[in-house]
């Protein structure tokens, strides 16, 4: 369906399609659920797969109107006024050629103004302005003096990102908003390095953390017949952090590692029905569909998006991960993690990676076999192997505290009161 979508749109005038893509986009704005206090101010923000922040953002305010806009939807007439290579950032932006750039700046001005006149706009939040859909609504909005931040998401970068993301941010997509919001000094640095000056970056630590402190959800209970004690298994694309240039030139992916996990997380499940299992696919995993319809049982459920995974990880007794935000979370909320670490390609790329497999106070499986009898022995009653010292203890706490600034309960308050002087 996706392919006949876009062979009709290539068919189309460029105009028309422009026409079928205002129309949508008026009518998803008329049709949100949002209300508007006249007296307070309004904080547009655009949900680009953070559910779970924005849901710790609205938690914790008390003065505006926040509006959280699904960006996928509301942008996706760009599409047609831009590369490929432009689109998913392996070309500089300013390289599309100067009228598709304008053309689009002529339908952002629609969009802010459909915004506008529903809710009023006097902040805008967003995860990046990298991708190719914003940027030219920024100008907009900055046309209208209003500022944007940004709440940088990926706060668990690399080694490898490191460098090469930040040399591509810097030539390819650089900075143009007002401010950013990181989470920790270890994200400012490379925030330096993609070319942003220490002014205009703040560290508060990750939004989403929060949740930890102010609720506990059951949404999990949802997906299965009846409620068991839950084992977590966060998937992952099958590139997920090999470097750009070796995947283009080699074709090597984490497939192996990936399928067997995949595969003993489906032969647990058989075994051990007093438990729940659930396979947290990451928001944009391409291969969702194909591992639910894989993957089937009563205790086995296959997930996608982005609002569960701190729920999973709160309510999971086990938790097994590879390269995942999610390990950190885990480790900071003391519990049992097992990182999945035996793929060929492992030696070759582990000083590019988020170094787990040195990390203290979780397990490291280094085969699929190994990761069946870690998992074996705790599903049968033995949890000892997750009984650490009080130096591994302390090792893993500055671990995380690497990645995490002060994962307290309160910074969504620290942003909020960093930003009263930006909005207007």
């Amino acid at each position: 369906m996706t392919k006949l979508k876009t062979a009709i749109r290539r068919l189309l005038p460029r105009d028309v399609t422009r026409h079928i893509y205002r129309w949508q986009a008026k009518r998803y704005v008329d049709s949100l659920n949002a209300s508007r206090d006249s007296t307070k101010k309004t904080l547009l923000v655009l949900n680009h797969f953070w559910e779970q922040d924005i849901r710790a953002l609205a938690n914790a305010n008390t003065e505006y109107n926040l509006v959280a806009i699904d960006a996928p939807t509301l942008f996706k007439g760009a599409k047609i006024h831009f590369r490929n290579d432009v689109q998913t950032m392996n070309a500089p932006y300013a390289s599309e050629d100067e009228e598709n750039r304008r053309r689009w700046r002529n339908e952002c001005r629609y969009i802010f103004d459909l915004l506008e006149n529903r809710f009023g706009v006097n902040l805008i939040i967003s995860p990046s302005d990298r991708f190719y859909w914003i940027r030219e609504f920024i100008n907009v909005a900055h046309e209208h003096r209003i500022r944007t931040v940004l709440l940088d998401k990926e706060g668990t970068l690399t080694p490898q990102y490191y460098k090469a993301e930040s040399a591509r941010a810097r030539t390819n997509s650089p900075y143009i908003s007002d401010h950013i919001y990181v989470w920790s000094e270890r994200q400012r640095r490379f925030w330096n390095m993609a070319g942003v000056a220490d002014e205009q970056i703040t560290v508060i630590g990750q939004p989403r953390s929060d949740l930890f402190y102010t609720e506990k959800r059951f949404d999990v209970d949802n997906l299965v017949p009846s409620v068991k004690p839950l084992v977590t298994f966060f998937s992952y694309h099958d590139d997920a952090y090999i470097p750009i240039d070796i995947v283009q030139r080699e074709h090597v992916t984490w497939c192996r590692m990936k399928t067997e996990t995949h595969d003993e997380i489906y032969r647990l499940a058989r075994e051990y029905k007093d438990y729940n299992f659930v396979v947290k696919a990451h928001p944009q995993q391409p291969d969702l569909a194909e591992l639910q319809a894989r993957y089937k049982l009563d205790n086995l459920r296959v997930v996608g998006g982005s609002s569960l995974g701190n729920e999973l990880i709160q309510r999971s007794e086990l938790i097994v991960a590879f390269q995942t935000t999610a390990v950190i979370e885990a480790m900071f909320l003391d519990k049992r993690v097992i990182y999945t670490y035996w793929d060929d390609l492992l030696p070759r790329l582990e000083d590019d990676l988020l170094p787990f497999h040195r990390a203290r106070g979780i397990r490291v499986a280094r085969s699929a076999s190994e990761l069946r009898r870690m998992c074996a022995q705790f599903l049968d009653g033995d949890d000892s192997l997750f009984r650490f010292t009080t130096e591994e203890l302390k090792a893993r706490d500055d671990f995380v505290n690497t990645y995490l600034f002060k994962p307290d309960g309160h910074v969504c308050e620290r942003f909020y009161e960093s930003i009263r002087q930006s909005v207007k």
